[in-house]
């Protein structure tokens, strides 16, 4: 209560208590008096006590609670008090004076006195009496306590031995409980429990029951290690269970499984993929095809869908907990290894030391084994026997589904089974890898046949390298057997094609290919490959005249490039979708088998035909030889762009192309040996009378045959070939023809010969040069960047310049070219008919006679003349005589212009 409240309060409290004690006073005086007026009330009333006068009744008791209650709730009672004591002071000073005062409250005093005096003897003999009592009944008490005390003690004292008996009774149980539980947990194969039940059976037993003697826990303990024994037999056995079911047909099943998803998923989805955004320069399991891959594909190649390994969790928990994770990889190595040695069958092993020695050494990837590279493969090996594409493939799956398992395995227990060791997977697959390689080099030697056997294996074993790939193992020794499968594919290819070839070779009829249908034609431009510029003129279309046109090649031109570019196509999607490393190699074998199409099978075989002794099957071959020299060039131009490396900046270049070319120089060689041949047989029959003395008009028949075989072989047989052989021969067999007369006028004449011989002789040799435009082609072809020109055909009239020269001027040049091959054994003639009389002049013998030599002329002048004396200016016409070769260089002494002159050179003309 506050200060401003208090006083209000206790002022009320004390009116209250002023009221109370009023009312109590008047009755105290009321009983004083009535004890006053006869004393025999309070004697005969013995329950009224002296405290009964001053007791407050109830209802003036209740007038006080709320303030006291008031006092209590605001912790001011003790403050109260103290106003209690200094109102009583102050009211009730002088009380006691003013009692004294009064006689009639003295006499009351006074009685009550006494009465007091009595009271308290009776009150003291009550209480002497009642402590008696007490006393008794507290000393029976005591001793009853006592009593009772000792029973409790002794009670206490049981229940306690009582509570400790049921602990250790509990603990007993927990123990039998314990040990009942491990039993359990062994027969539901919960080892993992079992082993934390044992643990906390040991710690158990030992802290509580160390001390007690008790056999049967005694016997419970010492089963512990029988119970760890067993868990880790268990454990071992699960693993070998795990092992069975893992290793079993699940190895195929999962190997199949990821195959079947590589190939008919993935794949086609890439091809699709690579086909719509133009990526063929990217293979299959490349980096690009790899980050372009369906995600749901992927998913269904989660390994741990395919192995369950939680066996192995809880063995390696359990023997990590024992603290003999050594034992465990012993026991697990011994199984492993010998899933191992079955999962290889049937590679046998050898059952000794050695044997067993370098199988280890396998399977760790180290040492050989027989079979391996440098070991005989034995035909009866099994192995051998069972070889076999079938075989192969699920032998492969196998292995596959190993290798994922074993991957897995390692993965999941990290590396912990295999000392961490890293590489192990690798290593086993290496040493696998060098076991089968002979086996494989074996079979696809002698018994992959087919090319669907390879295409097909090819595919599998690609899927099964990308497979491979992309789980970080070692493709090199597999992606070694897919470089020998393309090996065998390509020699397999080059068979076909020698055999093809030679059908057609055989029925080849060496005729120039005349075309009559259009769309025929269309297709043979397509395939072939022809010179430069060279587009035959096609017959005109609104003429009536049915379509032909004849090519200067034979049909087997067309269809080896045919023939060629089908086997390069083939050799080429062979290699397109899986191939990806050692391009370098791969680009060198198929360049390689491409040179050996045109060298060991086309220029081989068709030089093998150069023995024919006809002039037309010579001169159709030279042909031939000439567009596969073409062919080859171009070959070699396509291969170079469309290189499997996709290198721009890589050249390729067929040797053939040499080879060809000196097939082409020996068709040649081999025609005008030919030619040369028959012109002298002819020549054989050539008989010239130098005795005669008559003087013919038209020439011998001999000669007049001579000149028919010329036009006709070069105006018929040979008019197919290049401008530039038909040049060739043609000066080359004309020197030849006028080097034989001048030899026969020369030396194969009588001493003597008569002026009207030489007049017939004249007519011959005038005859002979007057074939020369007939038979000289007078269209040349289109001279290309590489020197040739292309012949004539039928169906082509006209051909465009050649090396800027009109072909009319280029015409008349080559026919004074050839002429002139006549211009000695002209002279000589007109040497004999002037009988020698201008010669000695030397202006004249530069002018007339500058091809001649001295030593000639004057043999030929011996023959038709006598010797003759020499002047005084012989030294002088010896002097001004000059050679052939210096006659023939100079322009003004022949009168050839300088086009011609360089033409005689290059012909080596005198």
């Amino acid at each position: 209560m506050d200060q401003e409240g208090q006083p209000l309060l206790s002022k009320e409290f004390q009116q209250v208590l002023l009221t109370t004690a009023s009312g109590n006073n008047s009755s105290w005086t009321e009983r004083t008096n009535s004890n006053t007026d006869g004393n025999n009330a309070v004697k005969h009333d013995p329950t009224l006590g002296q405290s009964d006068i001053f007791d407050l009744d109830a209802q003036s008791f209740d007038k006080w609670v709320p303030f006291l209650r008031s006092s209590l709730d605001e912790s001011q009672l003790e403050p109260m008090i103290d106003e209690l004591e200094n109102s009583i002071e102050d009211h009730f000073q002088g009380l006691e004076l003013q009692l004294l005062q009064d006689s009639q409250m003295n006499d009351k005093l006074e009685t009550s006195i006494d009465e007091i005096a009595n009271i308290q003897n009776m009150v003291q003999d009550t209480l002497s009496s009642e402590i008696s009592k007490f006393q008794m009944k507290l000393s029976e008490s005591s001793n009853e306590l006592i009593v009772k005390k000792q029973l409790y003690v002794n009670n206490k004292k049981i229940s306690l031995k009582i509570s400790e008996a049921t602990i250790l009774i509990t603990k007993v149980v927990r123990i039998l409980e314990l040990s009942s539980k491990c039993q359990e947990l062994i027969t539901e194969r919960k080892f993992f429990k079992v082993l934390q039940n044992l643990d906390s059976l040991e710690k158990l037993y030992l802290q509580e029951f160390k001390n007690y003697n008790f056999q049967f826990l005694i016997e419970i303990y010492n089963s512990i290690p029988f119970l760890q024994k067993v868990t880790k037999d268990e454990c071992i056995n699960l693993i070998r269970n795990s092992l069975n079911l893992n290793l079993g047909k699940n190895l195929i099943k999962a190997g199949q499984e990821f195959l079947t998803i590589y190939k008919e998923e993935l794949l086609p989805q890439w091809l699709e993929t690579r086909s719509k955004m133009k990526l063929a320069n990217f293979k299959f399991n490349s980096p690009v095809e790899i980050s372009m891959r369906d995600e749901s594909s992927m998913a269904k190649l989660n390994l741990n869908e395919f192995f369950q390994l939680d066996d192995f969790h809880d063995s390696i928990m359990i023997f990590q907990n024992l603290n003999e994770l050594n034992s465990l990889f012993s026991e697990f190595n011994k199984e492993y290894e010998l899933r191992k040695t079955k999962l290889m069958y049937p590679l046998i092993w050898k059952k000794n030391k050695t044997a067993n020695y370098q199988m280890n050494s396998l399977l760790r990837g180290t040492g050989t084994t027989p079979g391996a590279p440098g070991h005989d493969i034995s035909a009866d090996d099994a192995f051998t026997q069972s070889l076999s594409l079938s075989f192969l493939q699920d032998y492969f799956l196998r292995i596959l589904g190993f290798l994922l398992y074993d991957i897995n395995l390692n993965k999941a227990t990290e590396f912990i089974l295999v000392d961490n060791n890293y590489n192990s997977t690798n290593e086993f697959w290496d040493g696998l890898m060098d076991r089968l390689a002979p086996y494989l080099k074996y079979y696809i030697d002698k018994k992959l046949k087919t090319e669907a056997d390879m295409i097909t294996l090819k595919d599998f074993l690609c899927i099964y390298v990308a497979i491979l790939e992309n789980f970080k193992l070692n493709i090199e020794p597999l992606y070694k057997i897919l470089i020998s499968i393309f090996k065998k594919f390509c020699s397999l290819s080059l068979n076909a094609f020698n055999d093809e070839f030679q059908i057609l070779l055989n029925d080849d009829d060496f005729m120039p290919l005349s075309i009559n249908d259009k769309t025929l034609y269309e297709k043979v431009l397509k395939i072939c490959w022809m010179k430069e510029d060279e587009h035959p003129n096609l017959p005109d279309p609104m003429s009536e005249e049915p379509f032909s046109v004849t090519l200067p090649f034979s049909p087997l031109y067309p269809m080896t490039c045919t023939l060629a570019k089908k086997t390069y196509s083939k050799l080429t999607a062979f290699l397109s979708t899986f191939y990806r490393h050692e391009l370098h190699t791969l680009n060198n074998i198929l360049v390689k088998l491409m040179d050996d199409i045109f060298n060991d099978i086309v220029n081989k075989k068709i030089r093998s035909k150069l023995e024919s002794t006809s002039r037309e099957e010579i001169a159709q071959i030279l042909i031939n030889l000439d567009y596969f020299i073409i062919a080859a060039k171009e070959f070699s131009n396509f291969m170079t762009r469309e290189n499997i490396l996709q290198n721009p900046d890589m050249e390729i270049r067929l040797s053939s192309i040499k080879h060809l070319a000196e097939s082409r120089k020996l068709a040649e060689t081999k025609l005008i040996e030919l030619i040369d041949s028959k012109i002298s047989d002819i020549l054989e029959t050539i008989e010239i009378d130098w005795q005669i003395r008559e003087v013919r008009k038209d020439p011998d028949i001999s000669i007049i045959d001579l000149a028919q075989f010329l036009e006709m072989m070069f105006a018929s047989t040979l008019q197919n070939l290049p401008y530039s052989v038909q040049t060739l021969l043609i000066f080359r067999e004309f020197d030849s023809l006028t080097r034989q007369f001048m030899d026969i006028l020369l030396h194969d004449t009588p001493s003597i010969i008569t002026h009207d011989s030489v007049m017939n002789f004249e007519v011959d040799i005038n005859y002979l040069e007057s074939i020369i435009p007939r038979i000289f082609p007078s269209t040349p072809g289109v001279i290309d960047s590489n020197g040739y020109q292309s012949p004539m055909t039928p169906s082509t009239p006209t051909f465009p310049s050649a090396n800027g020269v009109d072909a009319p001027t280029l015409f008349e040049n080559n026919i004074k070219s050839l002429e002139a091959t006549f211009m000695e054994l002209k002279q000589c003639i007109e040497l004999l008919k002037a009988q020698g009389k201008d010669y000695n002049e030397p202006e004249i013998r530069l002018r007339k006679y500058s091809r001649i030599r001295q030593e000639d002329a004057a043999l030929l002048l011996s023959k038709i003349q006598p010797s003759v004396p020499p002047t005084d200016g012989s030294n002088d016409d010896d002097n001004s005589t000059m050679d052939s070769s210096s006659i023939f260089n100079s322009d003004s002494a022949n009168g050839m212009d300088s086009s011609t002159s360089r033409i005689a050179k290059f012909f080596n003309r005198r």
